[in-house]
């Protein structure tokens, strides 16, 4: 399968599960392929054939992206180097959880989550751990027992009655020793928390223009944290507002960009803008559009927030910016 008929899967199955689903972000280099929102549930996804292609900047930058929009990362793949992935397994790289489509599809359509999850050394589960512990005691099993029942040491069961995950044999062995269910499924929108994200210093911004935008928000109170490979440039944050940030020059590219991050914005629930050298226009396909000039002559965030919100209104589109 073509990594574009697998995005279009994806899609497909979100939308089919009741997730509001952004357009494809079809740009280049490109970090993420769609947002997804249902309820308090926004993803992050990233779709790849082989899941060996996610670098560790596109990794990072998608965590950045996670933690800003308070949303959840998913990458969703079929294969690794190694072969192909396991349905029902929840496998992970540079700390991004990895889903095959048919597990996707089990969980968001069907409420199945799976039960498993891949770590160096084999297969694991996650098990109750006070269950686990209220067990034994009940049926006043010691841990020598139970280690030698589930072929571990007696640390290693003190160790799951601590909370400690176990292989898939072990906890078999387990549950069918004490006749409980002990394994517990995996949620993978909360296998990883993005709060716990330590992004690293900025460095210099690589466009001229992009360095006086983010002179100017910063000058009125915005941090600015580039993103090198969104459609948007930068996530602007001020007190508890997220704006997506663009930066642009009239080219053909900059409509189709505006169009993915009005999408982007929608679905987020973050308002979103573009800065450019001149306009005579309000906004670009849906995306508020504010003139380097007009950017400079704010005095305060809230005024930029204003200022964007009187531009999403839609509006006729015509001529260039």
């Amino acid at each position: 399968m073509q990594r574009g008929d697998l995005i279009d899967q994806v899609r497909a199955t979100l939308a089919q599960a009741g997730f509001a689903v952004s357009e494809r972000c079809d740009l280049r280099p490109v970090s993420f392929d769609l947002v997804a929102r249902r309820d308090h549930d926004l993803v992050i996804l990233k779709v790849l054939t082989n899941v060996d292609a996610l670098s560790d900047a596109i990794a990072a930058e998608i965590k950045l992206l996670a933690k800003f929009l308070e949303a959840r990362p998913l990458l969703v793949g079929l294969r690794a180097g190694t072969g192909d992935l396991e349905d029902g397994v929840v496998y992970n790289r540079h700390d991004i959880p990895i889903v095959t489509p048919a597990t996707l599809t089990e969980y968001v359509l069907r409420g199945d989550a799976p039960m498993v999850f891949a770590a160096p050394g084999g297969f694991y589960v996650r098990l109750d751990h006070e269950r686990l512990r209220e067990a034994r005691q009940e049926l006043e099993v010691s841990l020598g027992v139970m280690a030698q029942i589930a072929g571990v040491s007696r640390r290693a069961i003190q160790m799951y009655e601590e909370g400690m995950s176990a292989s898939i044999e072990a906890a078999m062995r387990l549950e069918s020793f004490l006749q409980r269910d002990l394994i517990r499924p995996m949620d993978p929108l909360r296998a990883y928390d993005p709060t716990q994200y330590r992004e690293p210093a900025a460095g210099p911004a690589a466009d001229p223009m992009e360095a006086l935008v983010r002179r100017v928000l910063e000058g009125l109170g915005y941090q600015v944290r580039a993103t090198r490979r969104s459609p948007f440039n930068a996530l602007s944050t001020a007190a508890d507002d997220t704006v997506l940030t663009g930066v642009g020059r009239d080219s053909p590219q900059l409509r189709r960009r505006a169009r993915i991050v009005h999408s982007v914005s929608r679905i987020t629930e973050r308002p979103g803008f573009f800065v450019v050298e001149k306009t005579t226009r309000t906004h670009i396909d849906g995306l508020p559009v504010v003139s380097r000039t007009e950017l400079r002559r704010l005095t305060d965030p809230e005024r930029v927030l204003q200022l964007i919100l009187e531009r999403a209104a839609p509006e006729p589109e015509s001529g260039r910016v």
